[in-house]
């Protein structure tokens, strides 16, 4: 009774151990995720380079993501816990003979060189599959998102059929790059076979010499299988590791740092200054050439142009998403100069479709900060939104992007947005050019009666009614802004 009581009790022990260890990486994995992630999602959003390709970053997130937590971070602790094996095993196969000990290590350290002999195609293999993912994410984003128009069209097959490429594109890369690593294994697996044979085979030769006990061999033989299986692990362990190399690169490491939103006096009057400002574009197309100008606070402008002139090229260049390719941009103020346009917090863009998030108006209008409910209402007010949404409209949702909402209330929100914290300068990109004649005549009222700097950008526009409004009218042509009396 004694002996199964402490049979159980030791075997407790190691399964309570053996899940201890996996809680312990499953852990450690979580907060890699985590990093990992929080870190590309803060890089994507906080740098110059940014990119707004949703189905690309959630491709990232989903795909590449996973691969990294299964073929790097879970793969790394299995590697380090088959190494402590090896070595554990190898010193006592040492112990036992040196001479016979070192030929058993040696051979056993075949399989690792696979690796290294397909290491590159296995790279390969996984970058390409990675590219036809994102690739094929790209193309069902597509169809679901235009699956009326398909249907209006009656496109149905020919959309089924390229995404059907696609899907197969991915599919077969996936399949390449798992083929490759079965042949990986393959080769792995005949090394560890001549680990085994030859050793053992020199070693036979040496009992018969007398120069080893065969008590020792046998010893050396039955340790050797915890050098060689391990490493023979190891050795395809680092085959799947390399395949998430290319992946792995592709992410910067970022400090998570935020810079709080500035509280903005309502007695600042920024001055927009454009020196000698040049902007072409990577493809070579040039937009603006030496323009030279000073905006000062509370004009309203409207700039107009042929369509892709690079009207909205301005807008972006006075927010600074963009920056010019010589010459400067910057905000003047009392004695001070602001160079860094985006973080100075002066500044607000409007665009056709704004964007709205899917929570309450209240978190639209307060993007998380410590705004009053009496501020909240007054700014919808200011806009006409509270006769229309009502005074409890704060706490309530209206879904995705807003779809619950006109593209009339979505422009006043985000005009109640700027409001609200007290955006000195408003850029407006075509924000009616969508909307009925009477809501359009509505917004611009409310844009025509603010107390900041405007600069509307506008393909379709009333030139009376502007100039009624005390509009400063340029027209974008030849590459710079000309006034049009």
């Amino acid at each position: 009774m004694f002996y199964a009581v402490k049979s159980f009790s030791a075997m407790a022990i190691v399964y309570f151990s053996m899940t201890l260890r996996k809680m312990l990486i499953n852990l450690a994995i979580k907060k890699l995720n985590v990093k990992l992630k929080s870190n590309f999602i803060y890089g994507q959003i906080n740098t110059s380079t940014f990119s707004s390709d949703t189905a690309d970053n959630v491709s990232k997130i989903f795909n590449d993501f996973k691969l990294v937590e299964t073929d790097y971070f879970s793969l790394m602790f299995e590697v380090f816990a088959s190494l402590l094996m090896a070595l554990i095993s190898g010193i006592y196969i040492l112990s036992l003979s040196i001479p016979i000990g070192i030929l058993f290590i040696l051979f056993s350290l075949l399989p690792m060189i696979t690796p290294k002999i397909f290491g590159k195609k296995l790279t390969a293999t996984s970058s390409k599959w990675q590219e036809d993912s994102s690739r094929f994410l790209s193309k069902v984003t597509d169809l679901f998102n235009g699956a009326n128009t398909i249907k209006t069209y009656l496109a149905e097959k020919y959309m089924y059929n390229d995404t059907d490429k696609y899907l197969n594109e991915s599919e077969n890369s996936y399949l390449l790059m798992n083929n490759w690593q079965a042949v990986t294994f393959f080769v792995a697996s005949i090394l560890s076979v001549v680990s085994y044979i030859l050793p053992i085979g020199i070693g036979l030769l040496l009992v018969i010499q007398r120069k080893i006990s065969s008590a020792a061999l046998i010893g050396i033989f039955m340790a050797s299988d915890r050098v060689v299986g391990p490493l023979g692990t190891v050795s395809e362990y680092l085959s799947k590791i390399k395949t998430t190399q290319e992946i792995r690169k592709s992410y910067s490491e970022h400090m998570i740092e935020f810079k709080a939103p500035k509280k903005i006096s309502k007695d600042i009057k920024p001055k927009i200054c454009f020196e000698n400002v040049y902007f072409t574009y990577s493809n070579g197309k040039q937009i603006i050439n030496n323009l030279n100008l000073n905006i000062t606070f509370g004009e309203k402008i409207l700039i107009t142009g042929a369509s892709g002139v690079g009207k909205s090229t301005i807008l972006n260049l006075i927010q600074g998403s963009i920056k010019p390719s010589s010459g400067k941009i910057y905000l003047r103020e009392k004695n001070s100069k602001i160079n860094n346009i985006l973080e100075s917090g002066r500044i607000a863009y409007i665009r056709q479709n704004p964007n709205l998030f899917n929570d309450t108006l209240r978190f639209n209008l307060t993007l998380g900060e410590d705004f009053s409910t009496k501020d909240c209402l007054f700014v919808l007010e200011k806009v006409g939104l509270i006769n229309e949404l009502g005074n409890d409209a704060l706490n309530r949702y209206y879904g995705e992007s807003g779809k619950n909402l006109s593209g009339g209330q979505r422009q006043r929100i985000e005009i109640a947005r700027a409001l609200l914290f007290n955006k000195k300068i408003i850029l407006i990109d075509e924000a009616t050019s969508s909307l009925d004649p009477k809501m359009s005549d509505k917004i611009n009222k409310i844009i025509q009666n603010l107390d900041c700097t405007v600069i509307e950008v506008a393909h379709y526009y009333d030139d009376i009614e502007f100039k009624h409004a005390h509009f400063t009218h340029y027209v974008l042509e030849n590459k710079t802004l000309r006034l049009n009396c």
